[in-house]
């Protein structure tokens, strides 16, 4: 038996966007660590709430009504993808149906 390929470990910090380009702060987030892209500038408005621990390493997460506030060494930005058309275009795109859903399927008896 063959043992597994470890994974790399997923990379945090400055970085640009895969769909435009524009420079971005990757971060994990806190609730199931995967990479999200984050716009650097701090911004007051935003949901992220965004620090960095003493290995580098950037972690976001979002204000939610049981965390609402930013707590100690975190700074407010906004995630990427609110500013990003591309990529939300895309996300958009990955909402909507199939389109087997609702082409070529057999129809019923009354719809004939």
């Amino acid at each position: 038996m063959s043992t597994p390929i470890p994974r790399p470990a997923p990379t945090t910090g400055y970085g640009t966007c895969d769909d435009c380009g524009a420079r971005v702060l990757w971060c994990l987030t806190e609730a199931n660590r995967r990479r999200i892209p984050i716009d650097p500038p701090e911004d007051p408005t935003g949901n992220q709430a965004v620090r960095v621990d003493a290995d580098g390493t950037y972690w976001a997460r979002q204000l939610s009504r049981s965390r609402p506030h930013v707590e100690l060494r975190e700074v407010l930005r906004r995630p990427h993808i609110a500013s990003c058309r591309i990529a939300r275009a895309r996300a958009a795109a990955r909402r909507r149906t199939p389109h087997r859903a609702t082409h070529g399927v057999r129809p019923v008896r009354w719809q004939r």
